[in-house]
């Protein structure tokens, strides 16, 4: 019975750090194109 307990906990901890790190690179790959876009933007109405 602990056994299934700390797999279960190391399979949720293991998928939450999962889970947040690709939101992180989403998020952060998001902001880039972002500000080429905004870079882009300016660059045409100069």
């Amino acid at each position: 019975m602990v056994n299934d307990i700390d797999t279960t906990l190391i399979s949720l901890i293991t998928l939450t750090i999962i889970l947040i790190s690709s939101l992180s690179w989403l998020a952060l790959k998001t902001l880039k194109e972002g500000r080429k876009a905004l870079k882009e933007i300016n660059k045409d109405s100069l």
